[in-house]
């Protein structure tokens, strides 16, 4: 028997699903369409069985509690965060986000030695943007630039939040701007690190393995 977060976790993984199918299967042909149009029809089905889990009884009570709490962590973002802390560097999906093609290169390069290997490149706020929207599977990690042309990091970071199904990706700031009260601003955003350029290669990859515990950090 599922908890209620859990049958709201599960829905929500469903519904990314099938608007997953839906915006492809009229690209597919064949016996994958056929597949993929019974999936849809199995996914229909088992999200309506959720939704009448979920609908409240008529006669049920409701006890409130008179009390503040701190605010609850939704069952999305704790889904997200699990699956997050169980990725292996191999499968960890990164973002870089620079308008310098040489320091795109030198991070894949540092990334690829600590064994991330699945590495996509924007070299524009707008793009970086883009690319999120429609990536599936989602990414990660996003390593952004803060000064570029167009949209700054902080509003690629913004438009990444907006999106609920990246709460828990990871969003680190590669900058060369060191004055503190601009640095505590963004971290006060919701950014969750930032790296100062030039960029070294074991703070880097410290940084990083804060949030993935199977990356391996250097000594």
């Amino acid at each position: 028997m599922f908890t209620k977060q859990e049958l709201q976790v599960i829905g929500q993984t469903l519904a990314q699903k099938r608007d997953w199918i839906t915006k492809n299967i009229n690209n597919i042909e064949g016996n994958a369409k056929t597949q993929m149009e019974q999936n849809l029809h199995t996914i229909e089905s088992v999200m309506h069985k959720i939704s009448a889990q979920l609908r409240p009884v008529a006669n049920e009570k409701t006890t409130v509690n008179h009390y503040i709490s701190e605010k609850a962590i939704s069952p999305i973002r704790q889904a997200a965060l699990a699956r997050r802390n169980d990725l292996v560097p191999g499968q960890i999906r990164v973002l870089l986000v620079d308008d310098d093609q040489l320091i795109c290169e030198l991070v894949a390069a540092y990334l690829h030695e600590a064994g991330i290997h699945l590495i996509d490149f924007a070299n524009d706020g707008m793009r970086g943007i883009s690319m999120m929207y429609e990536a599936n599977p989602i990414y990660d990690l996003v390593l952004c630039d803060w000064n570029m042309p167009g949209k700054s990091g902080l509003e690629v970071h913004t438009a990444m939040r907006a999106a609920e199904r990246y709460m828990a990706t990871v969003f680190i700031l590669v900058t060369a701007v060191t004055e503190a009260k601009q640095i505590r601003a963004a971290i006060e955003d919701g950014v969750d690190d930032y790296v100062i350029k030039p960029i070294e290669q074991d703070k880097l990859i410290k940084k990083i393995a804060r949030f993935f515990p199977h990356l391996k950090a250097p000594e």
